[in-house]
């Protein structure tokens, strides 16, 4: 899948387009109030900063959970192509299934505005843009797999699996196969942290995830660090491109569940 300049900029900020294939646990592994902080580096250039929070709301008369991230470019690539992202996402606290996702996006003369609404007792999600999709079972959104992700069991896992996993992002359906590559530690700006390492592929929906496109033992072209702990919060998250790295790291949150 060949990346525009707004999907880079969305690997960036979290990486938040992991969706795993399992059952939400009754026992999330966060609570409301939580807030995370991330920079972002472009090299030796600190290049953005990303928030994310999650808070309890009502939304079509029912208690669920409302979590929003802001993204922005600041200091010099500020000037040059300013960035200003917004996601949102509405969610059931315990399937953490999406009810409503909003993607305002900003960077640079692309502007672009999503509103999607889940209807999984009929497997659809309606597009603002596009109208009625017919949807596979269980589809989320980029924010509510962020939280899906912080429930996984990993200790079930060993060196060498794959996830085959799945979203709806920028009105189409992507297929992720996820590499679950062990442990690291890493030496970050709030310490050093055990970490559980990620590395993740992406692919079109329509094409065949099984074909010669998804190498079975992929590039470090992406690479998630979640933290090794009851918590798995996203620690960093690096992108190599042929202009060269970048990575987003955590350096601030409050109210942590563990």
């Amino acid at each position: 899948m060949k990346l525009c300049s707004h999907h880079i900029v969305f690997l960036f900020f979290l990486t938040i387009i992991i969706l795993l294939s399992t059952t939400a646990s009754g026992q999330n592994n966060f609570n409301p109030g939580e807030e995370l902080e991330y920079v972002v580096h472009f090299g030796p250039i600190n290049a953005g900063v990303a928030k994310i929070n999650l808070n309890r709301a009502v939304h079509n008369n029912e208690q669920v959970f409302h979590s929003k991230l802001t993204a922005r470019s600041i200091g010099l690539p500020d000037k040059i192509y300013k960035v200003k992202d917004i996601y949102e996402s509405y969610f059931d606290s315990i399937t953490l299934l999406p009810e409503m996702a909003i993607r305002d996006i900003s960077e640079g003369k692309y502007k672009k505005k999503n509103i999607d609404t889940y209807n999984h007792k009929e497997n659809s999600i309606l597009s603002v843009r596009k109208g009625e999709i017919k949807a596979p079972a269980g589809i989320r959104d980029v924010i509510s797999t962020f939280y899906f992700l912080r429930n996984y069991d990993f200790k079930s896992l060993t060196k060498g699996d794959i996830i085959t996993i799945g979203l709806f992002f920028n009105d189409d359906f992507i297929t992720f196969r996820l590499h679950y590559m062990g442990k690291e530690r890493i030496d970050t700006k709030i310490g050093t942290v055990n970490c559980i390492k990620l590395v993740p592929e992406m692919v079109e929906t329509e094409k065949n995830v099984n074909n010669e496109n998804i190498s079975p033992t992929p590039k470090d072209e992406m690479i998630i660090w979640l933290s090794d702990d009851a918590n798995q919060v996203p620690i960093r998250v690096k992108f190599d491109l042929f202009i060269g790295s970048i990575k987003a790291d955590l350096i601030e949150y409050i109210n942590l569940k563990y």
